[in-house]
């Protein structure tokens, strides 16, 4: 499990790995090989407040994510337990990001536990149209 912090306004290292393996394949004229990874996003939003005047309005918001590549290369998805498998890694993948984030940035949003629920949500519903495009492929 690879880790990546980026800024909200880059693409993901993951997306843009992705992109640059298969412009290399395609340049070669080779059939691009599959990734098997799901990138597992955690986002995070701090607002830093400054007092002028008495104001306690918002001066700056700051947007941070952290990434994490899950792997399922050894797994076969089209068995139940190794689905599950791949779902335990992504709870535990989520998880660990958001910790990392709650650390970076204590005071921001969500909390670790709706980050963590939010990115395994997120995580598992890629995996599910993933899982369904693989078996309406001949």
């Amino acid at each position: 499990m690879a880790d990546k912090s980026v800024a909200v306004r880059a693409l993901p290292v993951g997306l843009l790995l992705a992109l640059a393996s298969g412009g290399a394949a395609i340049a070669q004229g080779t059939k691009p090989t599959e990734v098997k990874e799901i990138t597992v996003v955690a986002p995070r939003i701090t607002y830093q407040t400054k007092r002028e005047g008495g104001s306690v309005i918002p001066k700056e918001v700051a947007i941070a994510k952290k990434t994490a590549l899950v792997s399922y290369a050894d797994l076969d998805l089209s068995r139940s337990a190794d689905l599950y498998t791949l779902e335990d890694r992504i709870a535990k993948a989520a998880a660990t990001v958001c910790e990392e984030l709650a650390q970076e940035l204590p005071d921001g949003e969500p909390a670790t536990a709706v980050c963590t629920r939010r990115a395994t949500d997120d995580a598992m519903a890629h995996l599910r149209m993933m899982t369904r495009n693989m078996a309406t492929r001949p």
